[in-house]
């Protein structure tokens, strides 16, 4: 009779003992969490945010280096002679330097960005309407393709850099006016530095008929 309270005691002893006893699973449960945590962060790091459009032969210190840009340099002189009379377009152009990058951005009052500055130009000095983008103004079909060999000043000159279109404006000396990215506001780059040349996919010369009558008028006086 005595071991009957005996083993009462004994089993309610080991039920407290089982009851306050920690739970082993709680470390797994953690370390199952962190292991998710590991693959959703490499996943994220996989997933590009953009698909870069990729250059074949894209110097290395090009991808390192921003371009230099000269926002000082004077007008030059090649666009005082030139045959198509584009001088105005090359006079507002100059005049903007300074102005900030904004993306959409088409007047000196919000700033530009490249597409909506040789659009300002060409509006503003030849009352011609340009198309918004960059593709649009490579594309339309009132300009005629030109090779870089026989650029003159208010020739628009495009590229694909590795963050998509690109457009600026041929200013003679081998350099062209634009506006840049938001580290920079509208300034002159020599077309001839590794980063444009490669990049640079084609010209387009837009006709200005009343200018040009305007020249040949001009030149008979």
């Amino acid at each position: 009779m005595r071991i009957l309270p005996v083993l009462l005691l004994l089993f309610l002893v080991i039920g407290v003992a089982a009851a306050v006893a920690p739970v082993k699973r709680a470390p797994v449960r953690r370390a199952a969490k962190t292991q998710h945590k590991v693959i959703r962060k490499r996943s994220a790091q996989a997933a590009p945010r953009f698909k870069p459009y990729e250059i074949s032969g894209w110097p290395e210190v090009a991808k390192l280096m921003p371009p230099p840009m000269v926002p000082d340099a004077p007008p030059p002189q090649a666009y005082m002679n030139c045959s198509s009379c584009t001088a105005p377009l090359i006079s507002t152009a100059y005049s903007l330097r300074g102005i900030r990058y904004r993306l959409g951005g088409t007047t000196p009052e919000t700033g530009f960005d490249c597409s909506g500055f040789t659009k300002y130009v060409y509006q503003t000095a030849a009352s011609y309407p340009l198309p918004s983008s960059a593709p649009l103004q490579y594309k339309f079909e009132a300009g005629v393709p030109v090779s870089k060999s026989e650029l003159q000043p208010g020739d628009l000159v495009f590229f694909r850099t590795r963050r998509g279109w690109h457009v600026g404006m041929f200013v003679g000396d081998d350099s062209f006016i634009h506006a840049p990215n938001r580290r920079r506001t509208v300034s002159v780059s020599p077309l001839n530095d590794a980063y444009w040349r490669n990049a640079f996919i084609g010209a387009r010369r837009i006709p200005l008929p009343d200018q040009a009558a305007a020249a040949d008028l001009s030149s008979n006086n």
